[in-house]
């Protein structure tokens, strides 16, 4: 048989249908990808529909209910940790990508040998989404994923231990120091100059010089996001029997807008489901440290907002006997993001609890060992497991020429 080969003429832009199928299990609050859908300059994503059945196994509370969250990115070549590698990849004919090149990982089905696109998506996007200013893409995992923050904020999240706040006459013995005053009339000084919040470029054009429009930043971009919650529902444990709760999601989501991709990359997917939790270590309500006027935040001093910080000793208020050394609480918090309440004992081990704050203060990311606490079999049938499908439709010039 003779198979004859022959150029194919220019033709428009037309529509490719790429449908990605995936199939995971990970564990709560693991940022487990799920999707990795190439694209090429030029390109243009003119709708996307992503459609996933989810459920956990058996769990431990049948009352508490669970988030499930999938996301939707674009990541471009240069916003890669190895981006520097790609672009000499496209740029000169046979470059060396092997210092790209990573070892086997099932989590991101990576089988060794080549570039694990996955991971390299995955490191682009978790310190823009998923982490606070200046924390590392490894500062909280599970297993060997990244890990996601507890859903929403508390009073917690400005708590600070007494070793962490700023010495040298700023915070320190108990009380607001002179410094602060002038520290904060400083900055209401650079705010009504509007100084902070100025850009270079705006810096320059104070002297009258117009700059450049900066660099772009290397940020991935979302595309699109769901998050659904759902109540745990009566199951089977399909080990032996036994009834037991678990959660279940049916997703259906559609992005209809748009998309033109500038530069080559990956329409990437990432999932993770956040149950709702409570802290143990905090052993009563925050409510208690409402005991002066100082704390009820007389409006005379509204514009100085460092009059709201308390200062606790390791033995005293609601984190008491957690810490070794004082802490430091900021009483607005607690008026603008609320606080949970529980009247059990907080060593309950079906109640959703997870072992925070820790002693040195980090309230923010659970461990592996509070992932595995909320199912009724913490060893071994302890995940979340998906399926579902990605369908794109991309306009281009790509088509099947085979």
């Amino acid at each position: 048989m003779t198979t004859l080969v022959a150029p194919i003429p220019s033709t428009g832009r037309v529509m490719r249908r790429p449908s990605h199928s995936f199939q995971i299990r990970h564990r709560p609050w693991q940022l487990q990808p799920f999707a990795l859908a190439p694209v090429l300059p030029g390109e243009t994503l003119k709708n996307a529909l992503l459609q996933a059945r989810v459920v956990t196994d058996p769990i431990r509370n049948p009352l508490i209910g669970w988030w499930y969250e999938m996301y939707l990115f674009y990541v471009k070549h240069r916003d890669m940790p190895d981006s520097a590698h790609f672009q000499n990849m496209v740029l000169q004919y046979g470059y060396d990508v092997s210092p790209a090149h990573s070892a086997a990982r099932v989590e991101t089905y990576h089988p060794g040998g080549a570039i694990d696109w996955a991971d390299q998506c995955l490191r682009a996007v978790v310190p823009h989404y998923f982490r606070d200013d200046g924390e590392a893409t490894n500062a909280a995992t599970i297993g060997n994923l990244p890990a996601a923050k507890l859903n929403g904020m508390s009073w917690l999240d400005s708590v600070m231990l007494d070793s962490d706040t700023v010495k040298g006459g700023t915070i320190a013995g108990g009380s607001t120091a002179e410094a602060t005053d002038l520290l904060l009339k400083q900055f209401e000084l650079m705010r009504d100059m509007k100084l902070t919040t100025m850009t270079y470029e705006e810096f320059l054009r104070t002297y009258g010089v117009r700059a450049q429009l900066a660099e772009p930043d290397n940020k991935p971009e979302l595309i699109r996001y769901v998050r659904d919650w759902n109540y745990p529902s009566n199951t089977v444990n399909p080990t032996d029997g036994t009834p037991t709760s678990a959660c279940s999601w049916a997703i259906a989501e559609r992005a209809d807008k748009d998309r033109y991709f500038s530069e080559p990359g990956f329409v990437f997917g990432v999932a993770v489901a956040r149950p709702k939790v409570y802290v143990n270590k905090q052993i009563g309500a925050a409510a208690g440290v409402l005991n002066d006027a100082m704390t009820w935040l007389p409006a005379i001093l509204n514009h100085e907002p460092q009059t709201s910080l308390k200062r606790f000793t390791q033995t005293t208020g609601p984190l008491a006997g957690l810490a070794t050394q004082p802490y430091w609480v900021d009483v607005r918090d607690l008026f603008t993001y609320g606080d949970q309440f529980v009247n059990f004992a907080l060593t309950a081990t079906d109640a959703g609890m997870v072992a925070l704050p820790t002693a040195g203060m980090q309230k923010k990311y659970p461990s592996a060992a509070d992932a595995d606490a909320l199912f009724v079999t913490a060893a071994s049938r302890n995940l979340v497991r998906a399926d579902g499908v990605l369908s794109l439709t991309v306009a281009g010039t790509q088509r099947d020429h085979t």
